[in-house]
């Protein structure tokens, strides 16, 4: 509802220069109604068409699912999935998308980007995020059949957040994608290997350990060598 309120606090109204005006307001309100209904219908049939595709992944197992087949079980008709997608990849990649920014926007709400990042809220969040969504995780990463979804999501986040942290750095862009690839790649590389039982650790401690990595790099590993490693 927050459009409808952003429409209604943008009237004064002891500013009202005459009556009639007061039909233009309703009628700005009533615009406002249809566009929250037709963003609830959008977001609905959206919904639909994920919930559809990714039942049909987890039946099938496999990269070559079709628009039919993802319409017959959504209950709806091509048109209405083309008018929401370009394709099965782009579902893939808004769905991607998304779950990067919900990530973000978590951070963000805990004040992670107004408190020196502090490591601890990344932590937290990423537990978070990750035991919402482990079903489907382990689904996707440990069926090898399945390796396209895992690769198109990662380039997906790598895009998005190169494309939001270019904003606030003072990094030249092919740096930046540089770092973001490198900390995607290892924290995802890091977070597959353990839902397929490679790393004997709670989740916690995996956050924990990738927080730890991503905040000092490898720093705290190489300053306190053992004298007994191989050259």
């Amino acid at each position: 509802m927050w459009y409808y309120s952003r429409v209604r606090a943008s009237f004064q109204w002891s500013e009202i220069p005459k009556a009639g005006f007061i039909p233009q307001i309703q009628a700005n309100w009533g615009e406002a109604d249809s566009m929250i209904q037709t963003d609830r219908r959008v977001r609905k049939t959206k919904k639909a068409i994920q919930e559809a595709y990714f039942k049909l992944l987890e039946k099938k197992k496999t990269e070559k699912i079709t628009v039919a087949e993802i319409t017959r079980e959504a209950d709806i008709d091509r048109k209405t999935f083309y008018l929401h997608y370009t394709s099965v990849q782009d579902l893939i990649r808004e769905f991607t998308e998304a779950k990067t920014k919900d990530i973000l926007k978590r951070l963000t709400l805990r004040s992670f980007f107004l408190l020196k990042f502090d490591r601890q809220i990344f932590t937290r969040e990423a537990v978070s995020l990750v035991s919402e969504n482990l079903d489907f995780l382990k689904m996707v990463t440990c069926s090898p059949d399945l390796d396209f979804f895992w690769n198109t999501a990662q380039d997906t986040a790598v895009d998005v957040l190169t494309e939001i942290y270019a904003r606030h750095s003072s990094l030249p862009v092919s740096d930046l994608r540089i770092q973001v690839r490198f900390f995607v790649g290892g924290a995802g590389a890091a977070y597959r290997d353990w839902m397929q039982g490679k790393i004997p650790c709670s989740l916690e401690e995996l956050s924990n350990s990738v927080s730890k990595i991503a905040f000092t790099g490898v720093q705290h590993i190489l300053q306190n060598p053992q004298p007994d490693l191989p050259c």
